[in-house]
């Protein structure tokens, strides 16, 4: 069973006192390095017990999983084991989203991921089977089996596998418990002034909203008005999972406050502003019944207004490189 350990805690001071070419760039390495050191445990781990046949990572969103998963098969390669990455994006049903009572798409339930069809080539590849990967398109909500997803693990590679919900009993349940290693990630941290500006939950927000505005067209407010949908799921499940977890890392970087913060604090601005100026586009996250474009538009505000409230303390810095492997490329 892995615990919470090690939490991040900061205060604006000791941002402010990072700031400086010099300072900042030492700032990055030591948050690089600490989590490199949690990664090269696992590492260790896996490379050291040939028996571990199969790693699963799981953890709420916008915690890293896909990166460190990346990571994790890079440097188990490095080391002279073979290692796969297989996610569990890939095994949702197809066109059959549901919505909560006020319209929002349930993309976080464990019973829109094809769990079957997961445990059974699971099961095919650790027999030694060649299997064809699932591909989902999540913009036409449709999955293929493309030939070139053929894949394979020869004796003594390792299977990594990674979801919000790959820690759940219908995923590892299938092989015996000394096969597989348990991975639960999320950044664990405070950020204080006086009080607590920001926590865990919210850093975790500011990462999605950063990734949701680049990368899938949303506005911040859609991602915080879909926010209860996220909770709810991760209330049930997550406390399942940390048990389950032989091994818990902590993705804060401490630097991120100074870099992910502000520039999710200028998309929640612009959007508050549409919202002010009545341009504010529909929601994407919503059901097309809904004729508001939102599911609580009023507690969506209130919550983007805390978080500009909170940012507002935080030091912005720009023209810093992001360390290449680094989780924060997932979000920005």
């Amino acid at each position: 069973m892995a615990q919470l350990v090690h939490m991040r805690i900061l205060s604006i001071e000791d941002l402010e006192e990072s700031l400086g070419a010099s300072r900042f760039r030492e700032f990055i390495f030591h948050s690089e390095e600490r989590f490199q050191k949690q990664l090269a445990k696992v590492v260790r781990r896996v490379t050291e017990d040939l028996a571990i046949q199969a790693v699963f990572v799981s953890g709420p969103t916008s915690s890293g999983k896909t990166t460190f998963s990346r990571r994790l098969a890079e440097s188990v390669r490095a080391s002279g084991r073979l290692a796969r990455v297989v996610s569990l994006d890939d095994y949702y049903k197809v066109n059959s989203v549901r919505y909560d009572a006020w319209g929002r798409p349930d993309f976080e339930s464990l019973d829109t991921l094809e769990t079957d069809l997961m445990a059974s080539q699971l099961a095919d590849l650790l027999q030694g089977k060649t299997i064809i990967l699932p591909r989902f398109d999540f913009v036409t909500r449709t999955r293929s089996m493309p030939e070139e997803n053929q894949l394979a693990l020869g004796s003594g590679d390792l299977l990594i596998v990674e979801g919000l919900h790959g820690l759940h009993d219908s995923i590892v349940g299938h092989l015996p418990r000394e096969a597989w290693l348990g991975v639960f990630i999320m950044p664990w941290c405070s950020l204080l002034d006086g009080r607590q500006l920001l926590g865990s939950r919210d850093l975790r927000m500011l990462r999605r909203i950063s990734r949701d505005v680049v990368h899938r067209g949303s506005t911040a407010l859609s991602t915080i008005d879909y926010w209860p949908m996220i909770d709810r799921t991760e209330q049930q499940f997550f406390p399942q999972y940390l048990k389950q977890a032989d091994v818990y890392i902590n993705s804060c970087l401490d630097y991120e406050f100074c870099i992910v913060a502000p520039k999710a604090y200028h998309h929640i601005l612009s959007s508050l502003q549409e919202y002010e100026d009545e341009t504010l586009p529909s929601s994407i996250y919503i059901s097309p019944a809904n004729s508001l474009g939102y599911a609580d538009l009023d507690s969506a505000v209130a919550e983007a207004r805390h978080l500009v409230a909170a940012c507002e303390h935080i030091p912005m810095v720009d023209h810093f490189e992001i360390p290449d492997q680094s989780i924060l490329h997932e979000f920005l």
